[in-house]
């Protein structure tokens, strides 16, 4: 089959038609994913707000984010493996016209039930999009290059979510919730228009068609089956800084809620800009060294949290932090995006997206049990044991670490 983005002969230094064709794609899947995290990330820190004002408390405060959680990870395999057959943009357009309606539908759910309701569309609304843009980017992804197509992708992801909560505040405060849901709907609708008028049905490199389609596929497979454990104990073991950093912050360390705002966002920011930089590494070198060294960073910097007594010490452990997540995050991906072309981008990217979700849901309610128990300097020790324990459990049963022309195997050097 022709390579629709293979580099036409022209004078060195001027971009050929196919990759001013291939930068217009990454381009646009970039926009519709940053503004759709833009937009999730302006209501997600005032949920908990608005849930108040509906009556909810303890248990119930949780179920709003644990019932988008559950949604999401209930759909996203299926989603993701039928856009495997069907094509990634219908299943883009489809989830973000979703998002307008969610966005209204935020505004009418006047009850409790009503809004649990609203987040459960919502969690299958965020099935649809962000699985087919993973895809779809993976799709694009020529050979030996996966690592830094994946840091496009994370690149919009984190920067949208990192930037939507400080403009979440100024629209609250100006706006409150109406005008905030009523921007989370805007920005969807953004990403709708751009992705029906610029994003072709088709990406230039789908994934081998399959006689069935196979929900369970990926895993059964030896080599995806330990990336997504590897992937579900390394998300136990970051999932509780967001819960627990900051009652650590302003409890031991008496910080002010603006200066743990500003680590926090810092945390954020130093993840998505990092996330090229490292998806370059993934490319050049063993993308299982690099995803071990991340990880071991990261359990690192928590056995170090708890001896931190000032701000800058505090502010200091958390960019090492920040630099542990972004080593690990294209490489695994860059790993997934290899295998997905023999077995399903979509499902493959689909199930890593489980993976992650199903830790990051799990890893506050164990660590929160720690808490209880033994103290806050307990969580974060189980979170460097965690975080261990994966970086020993892919160091021997990590089965694939594709990486320049000696690291990937000849079958998945071919072209799809």
């Amino acid at each position: 089959m022709e390579d629709h983005f293979a580099h036409d002969r022209q004078p060195a230094g001027e971009p050929t038609q196919g990759q001013k064709v291939q930068t217009g794609l990454i381009a646009t899947l970039m926009g519709s994913v940053f503004t759709t995290m833009l937009g999730v990330g302006v209501i997600a820190p005032l949920l908990p707000v608005y849930g108040r004002s509906l009556g909810a408390n303890g248990i119930l405060l949780g179920a709003i984010f644990s019932v988008f959680s559950a949604s999401r990870t209930l759909f996203t395999p299926l989603t993701g493996a039928l856009s495997d057959r069907l094509g990634r943009k219908g299943f883009m357009v489809a989830g973000l016209l979703v998002y307008c309606m969610v966005s209204v539908a935020y505004i009418k759910a006047e009850t409790l039930p009503g809004l649990l309701a609203v987040r459960a569309l919502h969690g299958l609304a965020a099935s649809l999009v962000i699985p087919a843009a993973n895809a779809y980017m993976g799709d694009l992804a020529p050979p030996e290059q996966e690592g830094m197509y994946s840091s496009f992708f994370l690149l919009s992801f984190f920067t949208g979510f990192a930037i939507g909560p400080a403009f979440g505040g100024i629209l609250y405060d100006r706006f409150g919730m109406k005008g905030c849901f009523l921007t989370l709907g805007l920005f969807a609708f953004a990403a709708f228009v751009l992705t029906s008028l610029l994003l072709p049905s088709r990406s230039g490199r789908l994934g081998r068609p399959r006689a069935r389609m196979d929900l369970i596929g990926p895993l059964k497979s030896p080599d995806v089956f330990p990336l997504l454990v590897f992937t579900l104990v390394s998300a136990l073991g970051r999932s509780s800084i967001v819960c627990f950093l900051p009652l650590f912050a302003q409890e031991d360390l008496h910080i002010s809620a603006s200066l743990l705002g500003g680590i926090l966002t810092i945390n954020l920011l130093l993840a998505a800009f990092l996330q090229v930089p490292s998806g370059m590494l993934a490319d050049r070198f063993d993308r299982k060294k690099i995803i071990l060294l991340g990880t071991l960073v990261s359990s690192g910097m928590f056995v170090l949290l708890p001896h931190t007594k000032d701000f800058p010490s505090l502010l200091a452990v958390n960019v090492f932090m920040g630099i542990g997540m972004a080593l690990v995050f294209p490489s695994s991906q860059a790993m997934a995006v290899t295998l997905g072309r023999n077995l399903g981008m979509g499902s493959v990217l689909a199930f890593l997206q489980v993976a992650t979700g199903t830790g990051f849901a799990a890893g506050p309610l164990v660590s929160g049990a720690f808490f209880k128990w033994f103290g806050i300097n307990s969580v974060f020790y189980l979170c460097a044991g965690t975080l261990l324990a994966a970086a020993l459990y892919g160091a021997f049963f990590l089965r694939i670490s594709p990486a320049g022309p000696g690291g990937t195997r000849p079958e998945e050097r071919a072209e799809p």
